[in-house]
């Protein structure tokens, strides 16, 4: 059944006890037609009278103030499994990292300044325009720079998170 259809019918039979005593109160009916109101069965309602629908609905906010209590003021969620814990980082840890600090020249565990610091010094010893003199210096100071480069990218990543 879906949830409109749900809400209709609760509206419908919270309406029809309403009329019941409406017209309880007015006093169109007598002991059998107000016995009969009673034993139908329109909703949770149809047959208390004032006083038992507000001692009802006192005993359910009781209910619920206590329920909030117990639950620290939030409604409970379905339980999820916990969260495994994710291995500690540490920046020896990882290879990758660990070869990168190598190839910076720099003690593994480093702050991020002196991996800069350290970056920026090799770039300026090895960059390609300094080793112009033949096609394969300037191709291996290229590839020497690409690989510093990969490096510092890699540990500036893991650095800033």
């Amino acid at each position: 059944m879906s949830i409109s259809k749900r809400l209709i019918d609760l509206a419908r039979a919270e309406l029809n006890s309403l009329l019941d005593r409406a017209a309880a109160r007015a006093g169109d009916g007598d002991d059998d037609d107000r016995e009969f109101r009673r034993s139908r069965d329109d909703g949770d309602f149809a047959g208390m009278s004032d006083t038992e629908l507000a001692a009802e609905i006192e005993r359910r906010r009781l209910a619920r103030e206590e329920v909030d209590e117990v639950l620290g003021g939030k409604r409970r969620r379905p339980e999820t499994p916990p969260r495994r814990p994710s291995p500690p980082r540490t920046a020896a840890g990882d290879d990758a990292i660990r070869r990168a600090y190598a190839s910076l020249e720099v003690p593994a565990g480093s702050d991020f300044e002196t991996v800069r610091k350290s970056y920026r010094r090799l770039m300026r010893k090895y960059h390609p325009d300094l080793h112009g003199g033949t096609p394969e210096q300037s191709r291996a100071a290229t590839e020497h720079t690409q690989r510093l480069t990969q490096a510092y990218k890699t540990l500036e990543k893991h650095l800033r998170r």
